[in-house]
């Protein structure tokens, strides 16, 4: 079964804009999976939070 996703929108500014594009472009990726990653790398911050605690 497929996972089901949820579209979310945010307003960033240009340079901030560009910053991502520039990013995604440098590995090669698109802005969807850099903001997942990013997300992902949350999941990591916050399971160590939780085990310092």
């Amino acid at each position: 079964m497929a996972k089901q996703t949820q579209r979310v929108e945010i307003r960033v500014t240009v340079d901030e804009l560009k910053t991502l594009d520039a990013y995604c472009q440098m590995v090669d990726l698109n802005r969807s999976d850099v903001l997942r990653e990013c997300i992902q790398s949350l999941r990591k911050k916050i399971k160590k939070m939780n085990n310092k605690v």
